[in-house]
């Protein structure tokens, strides 16, 4: 990647990176998880995770709002770090070997917020349909 000119060494050790070594992975759907989450990835087109973001700000674990590129990767231990939810663009190795589409993104939030990034994510949802409502009627006229 550095014969590349994609990334520069000296960029290596800002990437977000875990500092105490890695013992357990554990992958689940968020719904058939039998453990407790230290972050969760949400995955889906940029209006669903625009949705999932104001959601996330509403429950205060979005405050500064930044987008991740590459490495994708470093998503899980900014949001654990942090402990803000993180918004990620991907990587081109990331997109390769999840088959994430061109109109999709994520949104990591540590799994301690999860439960209050949901809560919020109701009004939110309800706020965006009557707004929707509203923007689309001001076009027409």
């Amino acid at each position: 990647m550095i014969e590349l000119k994609y990334i520069k060494s000296e960029e290596v050790p800002a990437f977000p990176h875990r500092t105490a070594p890695l013992q357990v992975v554990a992958y689940a759907p968020l719904a058939q998880a039998t453990f407790a989450p230290d972050v969760v990835i949400f995955r889906g087109n940029v209006s669903q995770i625009m949705l999932l973001a104001e959601a996330a700000r509403a429950a205060g674990v979005f405050e500064s709002g930044s987008v991740m590129g590459r490495p994708a990767c470093a998503m899980v231990p900014q949001a654990l770090d942090a402990s803000q939810a993180v918004a990620s663009v991907g990587c081109i190795g990331n997109r390769v070997y999840t088959g994430l589409g061109e109109h999709e993104m994520y949104l990591t939030v540590p799994g301690a917020a999860v439960a209050s990034v949901l809560d919020a994510l109701e009004a939110t949802l309800n706020a965006n349909r009557e707004l929707e409502k509203f923007h689309r009627g001001r076009l027409a006229q």
